[in-house]
């Protein structure tokens, strides 16, 4: 990882294209903008883990099925 310290105001260029820039300090959070192609998804991290958590869980078979909620509703009416 590389480590860069900048002020506010100041930018780092990445692959040429991509700049990010200080907007703002305050506290413990850091606001920064970042310009870069339209073709670049950006995403802050949590969201990304969340997204990839709930891809992965949608392509997981589930015992929630249909027919496995039927036949519960029915052992369940039994008592």
């Amino acid at each position: 990882m590389l480590v860069i310290s900048r002020k506010i105001g100041e930018s780092v260029i990445i692959a040429g294209d991509i700049r990010i820039t200080v907007v703002s300090l305050g506290g413990d959070k850091v606001s920064i903008g970042i310009d870069a192609p339209l073709d670049i998804k950006i995403m802050r991290e949590e969201l990304l883990e969340t997204t990839l958590a709930n891809q992965e869980a949608s392509e997981s078979p589930s015992d929630r099925t249909p027919a496995n909620l039927a036949e519960l509703m029915k052992y369940k009416s039994k008592k």
